[in-house]
Parts: C-alpha cells; sequence; structure tokens
C-alpha cells in the first residue's frame, strides 16, 4: 500500500465520519427545535417564580420593618 492509497483511505474515512456526525448534528438540532416551544415555557415560568419569591421575600421585609416600628 503506497502512500496516495493511505491518503485516499484516510480522506474516505474522513469524509464518511463528517458525513456521521453532520447526520448527529443535524437529529439533534431537530429535537432541539421540537422542544423549543417547552424550553421557552420552562425559562418563562422560571422567570415568573423568582419575580414571585422576590416579591414574597420584600413583603415579608416590609412588613417586618412596619412591626418593629409599632414595637415602639
Amino acid at each position: 500500500m503506497n502512500r496516495w492509497v493511505r491518503l485516499g483511505i484516510a480522506i474516505l474515512a474522513l469524509a464518511i465520519l463528517a458525513r456521521v456526525g453532520l447526520g448527529v448534528f443535524t437529529v439533534g438540532l431537530r429535537v432541539l427545535l421540537a422542544l423549543f416551544p417547552i424550553v421557552i415555557l420552562v425559562g418563562a415560568g422560571f422567570v415568573v417564580y423568582g419575580l414571585y419569591r422576590n416579591w414574597l421575600r420584600r413583603a415579608k421585609l416590609r412588613a417586618r420593618d412596619y412591626r418593629e416600628m409599632l414595637d415602639d
């Protein structure tokens, strides 16, 4: 086997690996695109939950401050 045969086999192997890799990548992108609305809803849910927790904590702090003012 001379160097041209080895080079040809290496190029063919790389082409096959690239084809398989791009196929897997394409399937992954299709799955991600299919799940994208769910991902957006989950992200929006985390934002709303975080805002709710923040407002609840601030309300508790304000209520505690008012109680301390009334204790005088």
